[in-house]
């Protein structure tokens, strides 16, 4: 095996490559013979039509060593590897890819693999009674993946300028000197960007709504339409200054639909932004409605009984900053959305699920459209190249393996301009995801009880699948996962499920009662998500609430009746101790650090028998995890508000919290319902912490938006002003007293 390794090394770095597949060639060759999205003679965008090249320069060039590469890949063989301190993977001594780290060879390929997919699952039907069988997750080993010389010339970066081309400006990327201090939407890493519905650049706010109307009114026929739930995405933008409103504008945010082929009504709603180096992101997704989709492919059937996969696309609108936006660009990729970071080099990784029709209704391998994803900016919309999906080692049993994670890198480092980097279409559902600033990690509960987690290394817009492993139960969310120190740690609940019945129990009826058992664990893990250390078995009959990381420390919330705060000792990776448990009642939904020694928690009040009655916020002193204690309660309940009901939208989406440490200041929006009146009337109170207790410093009651029938979801800082925004109306406090500065309304 070492001496084909060489010779099929020399064979790839000494051949000459052919004038007629030159970088420049191959990639005019790919413009005629690619698939279309919608429209034919349209050239693949940037990142595409490169790894389309590079590919095919080496396999076009090389046709005699193609049986040597799938022999070699067939091997499984792998290279001795380690890790450095920073995580990195070092590869030592000669490699051989690992068989699900090759992007398919060709269409065909990954044609087949469905087509034995769908085999599996059919023989599978035969021996089940009911439901057909997911697919399983990424299955990954550690790569480090060598590109040759060649492939490296046919790597074009391709930098999209409209703003320039169209006469739009940029603003300048640094800030004026007299722009104020301004509140930002919480990361969980430090330097890794999340979206929101609003953000704010210290003389603007814009946030992010979506219009949804029985009827609109149509210019073209001067008559009003049934939009059947037609949703507008819409940007409401204010300008501020000293608390005041100055200006105000609602922004169309429907992208150009032209590349795609959606005959009749279609939705766009928007999701989340950012504001990034002199742009706002807009991040977005289109789907057709009005049409019957199929729940067991995903598809519909037009009126002459021709099946057609959903139409639904990811997008990032990519607009400039100031009172008056203007569009640049946009960038389309296949799936719906599913999350989106930008790292600290400044790009942004776009994560969508992407799944079409049933495997029969493909009908031939030439229908590439109807089972690879697409992605493209505007009209320049086509398939991903086959070396950019990544195939697993073995068909999963499914009827459907038309099912991608969809993962683009797209360069925001440059002010006001946008680089598609890299694509890739990985087989296999995202789940849950997890930043750091050099991986992302996803994890999907794949059934029976364990979830499967995958590390996707993210290097300037380039996306590496790394390694993949299991643990024991399911994750709760983004916060149950960290990376530190070279290892990644995960925070999950296990349920396992007793089934005592049995046919002579059933004629006997001699049967036990059948249980759930339910504890939780934290595993710990290395960079080739191997399992090095665990705990198990604590908060046994609970379920994990909420988890945060600190360095070489975990606290996980576990909830019943009562809210034990579990203090973890990570300090050894292979034997993970709890130091303390903590019980209050109630549970917090939501933790993050307030200062050094100090664990604010939000969440859920509840009396001793675990009946909830409201919403809470409490401190804990965690400075000696051997001593957890608590420093601060404050409980919004039936008893302290005279409501029946208390409620917070933010016991669900954290980010509908203000916590600002630097201000001393915690924001908190709340529902309370009256059952005399029936009515809910809703709030955004804000507190100080001081002194061992929470101080209310005043709140503002008048959030509710009666035409969106929306109340209050967020609210920032801008200086010495607060800004509270309810849907089309924001109000400005003075930060100090809560008193009502200025409001406005957007028409």
């Amino acid at each position: 095996m070492r001496e084909n390794d060489e010779k099929l090394r020399e064979m790839l770095t000494s051949e000459e490559v052919p004038e007629q597949l030159s970088p420049e060639n191959i990639k005019v060759m790919l413009d005629e013979k690619a698939p279309k999205k919608k429209r034919s003679g349209i050239s693949i965008a940037g990142r595409i039509a490169a790894g389309a090249a590079a590919c095919a320069v080496v396999a076009g060039s090389y046709a005699g060593t193609a049986h040597l590469m799938k022999a070699h890949k067939d091997s499984g063989s792998s290279s001795v590897s380690t890790i450095d301190g920073n995580g990195k993977t070092k590869v030592s001594g000669k490699r051989v890819e690992a068989p699900y780290m090759n992007g398919a060879e060709s269409y065909e390929e990954v044609y087949e693999l469905m087509e034995t997919s769908a085999k599996k699952w059919e023989k599978q039907q035969k021996r089940m009674e009911q439901g057909n069988v997911t697919g399983g997750f990424f299955n990954f080993t550690n790569k480090d993946k060598e590109v040759s010389a060649v492939a490296d010339a046919a790597m074009p970066e391709t930098v999209y300028e409209e703003a320039e081309e169209s006469g739009t400006s940029a603003v300048p990327a640094t800030e004026a000197p007299d722009t104020p201090d301004y509140s930002e939407t919480y990361d969980q890493e430090e330097g890794v960007r999340e979206a929101d519905i609003v953000k704010t650049d210290g003389k603007n706010i814009y946030y992010l709504w979506n219009d949804r109307v029985d009827y609109y009114y149509d210019e073209e026929t001067d008559a009003y339409v049934n939009s059947f739930d037609h949703n507008f995405p819409k940007m409401d933008i204010a300008t501020v200054k000293d608390g005041e409103f100055t200006d105000s504008k609602v922004l169309d945010l429907t992208p150009d639909l032209s590349a795609f082929d959606i005959e009749g009504r279609f939705n766009v709603t928007v999701s989340d932004m950012y504001v990034y180096n002199d742009m706002i992101e807009v991040i977005g997704s289109v789907d057709e409605s009005g049409k019957t989709y199929y729940s067991n492919g995903g598809y519909y059937i037009d009126d002459e009984g021709v099946y057609h996969p959903p139409v639904s696309s990811t997008f990032v609108s990519f607009y400039t900053t100031g009172d008056e936006p203007e569009l640049i660009g946009t960038y389309f990729q296949d799936g719906f959305y599913n999350d989106v970071r930008i790292a600290p080099d400044g790009c942004m990784y776009l994560i969508s699920t992407y799944n079409t029709v049933d495997f029969n209704s493909v009908e031939d391998k030439k229908n590439v459209e109807r089972y690879i994803p697409c992605c493209g900016t505007d009209d320049t919309i086509q398939c991903i190249p086959p070396e950019d999906v990544l195939l697993p080692t073995e068909a999963p049993t499914a009827k459907t393996l038309l099912s991608y994670t969809v993962i683009s890198g797209i360069d925001l480092s440059e002010a006001g301009t946008f680089n598609v980097v890299d694509n890739k279409a990985l087989a296999g559902f995202t789940g849950t995801v997890y930043s750091s600033a050099d991986n992302i990690y996803a994890a999907v509960n794949k059934g029976g009880g364990d979830s499967d987690i995958t590390r996707i290394a993210v290097d300037g817009g380039t996306i590496e699948p790394m390694a993949s492993g299991t643990v024991e139960g399911y994750v709760l969310n983004q916060f149950s996962m960290s990376e530190y120190d070279g290892h990644f740690r995960i925070a999950t609940t296990i349920n396992k499920y007793h089934d005592n019945s049995s046919v002579i129990g059933d004629i006997f009826g001699t049967n036990e009662p059948s249980y759930t058992e339910r504890c939780n664990a934290v595993t710990v893990l290395d960079m080739d998500m191997n399992t090095v250390g665990k705990i198990k078995d604590f908060g046994a009959d609970e379920q994990i609430k909420s988890v945060n990381f600190s360095g070489d420390m975990a606290y996980v919330v576990t909830f019943r009746q009562t809210d034990p705060l579990f203090a973890i000792d990570l300090s050894d990776p292979t034997e993970p101790t709890i130091l303390d448990e903590y019980k209050i009642n109630g549970f917090s939904t939501y933790m993050q650090k307030w200062d050094d020694g100090l664990l604010l928690g939000f969440g859920v009040d509840a009396d001793e028998n675990g009946l909830q009655n409201g919403v809470k916020l409490v401190m804990f002193d965690n400075s000696d995890p051997n001593d957890l204690r608590e420093v601060g309660f404050c409980s919004l309940n039936r008893f302290t508000t005279d409501s029946a009901y208390v409620n917070s939208v933010a016991t669900y989406e954290r980010k509908a919290l203000l916590i600002a440490p630097e201000k001393n200041l915690i924001g908190v929006p709340v529902q309370l319902y009256d059952e005399y009146t029936y009515e809910s009337k809703y709030k955004y109170m804000f507190y100080s912490y001081e002194d061992g207790e929470f101080v209310l410093r005043g709140e503002v009651t008048d959030v509710f938006d009666t035409e969106r029938n929306t109340s209050a979801d967020r609210a920032l800082y801008i200086g010495d002003y607060v800004y509270v925004l309810a849907g089309e109306k924001f109000i400005s406090a003075d930060i100090e007293n809560i008193g009502i500065v200025d409001s406005v309304t957007f028409e």
